[in-house]
């Protein structure tokens, strides 16, 4: 576990890198992939840079909300909490999604395309992030002694002294995988929005099926998780995109 590296006299959190290094190689894949739609680069970045701003401001918000009992019960460790990790992807998403439709919007943008072009650079950049989860020791696995296991030292967030199921790094092992798909739908279909839909589809089933493995505390509504109640309603708006629903809205909507 190493929340924090040092460089120099610098202590510079773990996860703070691996979000920069995820970002950046988004950035990169976005670059050929708006070429070839026609989107200009100065477009493509800033409608990235909305999507981050909004996403990290979701992202923080919705973790406050979880976790508030915790955060007011430690006041004295909330904001390194904050400052190290403290992040929900769920909430980045939501706002990432507003933040990219407010940038679309403004200057009258095709946003269903920008949301196709975008989600495989997403995929990309959580995979890094899930890495970054894992040596800062948040959303820790289960209890488990099988292969792969991994063992927290002691005096880590995780409990330590027992195995626990990587989650963080099956879910990165996926979302490299999704990357490579969502990359190959984008370049083969050419049905606005289907690749915003399968990308929904497929990263809340897997979300809602490794929640089962998670053992770190995320809040819950009845008996669910918190984030497996919202990958169901992730699921469902990615299969409105797949049937163009959205798309059909937005057509409606320009010619109004």
């Amino acid at each position: 576990m190493y929340p924090i590296i040092h460089i120099f006299d610098y202590a510079i959190p773990t996860f703070g890198i691996m979000f920069i290094i995820g970002t950046g190689c988004g950035f990169l894949l976005a670059i050929p992939a708006a070429r070839k739609y026609g989107i200009t680069t100065m477009d493509a970045m800033f409608f990235g840079l909305f999507g981050i701003i909004g996403g990290i401001i979701g992202a923080k918000l919705l973790y406050i909300i979880v976790d508030l009992p915790n955060l007011i019960a430690s006041p004295e460790t909330a904001l390194i909490r904050l400052a190290t990790g403290g992040a929900v992807f769920y909430g980045g998403l939501i706002g990432g999604i507003l933040g990219g439709y407010f940038y679309t919007h403004i200057y009258h943008l095709d946003t269903i395309q920008f949301f196709d072009i975008a989600v495989p650079c997403l995929a990309l950049a959580q995979a890094f992030g899930r890495i970054g989860c894992f040596f800062n020791g948040c959303c820790y696995g289960i209890p488990y002694e099988g292969p792969g296991a991994v063992h927290y030292p002691v005096g880590a967030y995780p409990p330590s002294g027992i195995g626990l199921f990587p989650a963080q790094l099956s879910e990165s092992a996926f979302l490299f995988a999704l990357t490579l798909m969502l990359v190959t739908v984008l370049w083969k279909n050419k049905t606005p929005g289907f690749t915003t839909g399968f990308y929904l589809v497929a990263s809340g089933l897997f979300r809602f099926i490794n929640e089962f493995f998670r053992a770190d505390p995320r809040g819950a509504i009845g008996f669910l998780s918190t984030s497996q109640f919202i990958s169901l309603l992730i699921i469902g708006l990615g299969i409105l995109f797949m049937l163009k629903i959205p798309q059909q809205i937005y057509e409606k909507h320009l010619k109004n």
